[in-house]
């Protein structure tokens, strides 16, 4: 199995220093219904840097989701604080959340969502027009990152005439259109061959360290070990070390 090298081991270059992007401290997230609670998250600690890749791995049901939303500002917890980008988000309106998922957080899904009346080039320039470009400059940007992520010859292609791993990284080059500090990708290479994961992992884990984002990815696909810079384990809803995974 290839490794890579940790972002602890890479110094980062000067005027980058890895700051933390993401802090949950103490998070819990209690579901009721009734006389009925159900503990999702059960006081989760971590943080994540920029240009580290996380990993957060666990079987369904595991509370994956519920953590991802809450670092995404889509959920509140029940108890904890939650930072992004040195924003304490635990108790903002929901106009102040949308604020921060509009200009810090980028989401990766892993049914792409691309819209499908839209080519590669018209999704991610989109996104680039809804966060302060004007069209010139949202083209100019959508172009560059397609380049980046090796789609130059599919920028005018519908997502029905691209393959799978084709359309995850164009849902990757969407969710950088708007230079997000923090990442969040649900289970990016589940609808992937093992060739084709192992693609966009690499291409996420390079931009990850050359663009200084922060990346959390959530999965049950053991695939991912091998491109994070920690792998934490999330079993009924509590997080530990992953003792096994070493960069």
């Amino acid at each position: 199995m290839t490794r890579y090298p940790s972002s602890k081991a890479d110094p980062p270059e000067p005027g980058h220093e890895r700051r933390t992007i993401l802090r949950l401290a103490g998070v819990s997230k209690v579901y009721r219904s009734g006389d009925f609670e159900v503990t999702a998250l059960d006081d989760v600690s971590f943080h994540v840097r920029g240009g580290e890749i996380v990993a957060v791995m666990g079987p369904s049901g595991s509370g994956k989701t519920t953590l991802l939303t809450i670092a995404g500002a889509l959920l509140r917890p029940s108890v904890g604080r939650v930072h992004v980008c040195g924003i304490d988000v635990s108790e903002m309106s929901e106009g102040q959340l949308a604020g921060v998922r509009r200009n810090k957080v980028g989401f990766i899904y892993q049914s792409f969502n691309l819209l499908e009346a839209l080519s590669a080039l018209e999704n991610v320039v989109l996104v680039a027009q809804n966060h302060g470009h004007d069209k010139q400059a949202a083209g100019e940007r959508a172009r560059d990152l397609l380049e980046m992520f090796g789609l130059g010859h599919r920028m005018h292609s519908l997502p029905k005439k691209m393959s799978d791993g084709e359309k995850q990284r164009v849902a990757i080059a969407r969710a950088l259109a708007k230079d997000p500090e923090l990442l969040l990708a649900d289970e990016p290479t589940a609808n992937l061959d093992a060739k084709r994961g192992h693609e966009v992992m690499e291409l996420l884990r390079q931009k990850a360290m050359e663009l200084h984002k922060a990346v959390v990815v959530v999965s049950h696909d053991n695939r991912i070990r091998q491109f994070a810079d920690r792998v934490v384990l999330l079993e009924d809803g509590r997080l530990r070390d992953d003792d096994t995974h070493s960069v």
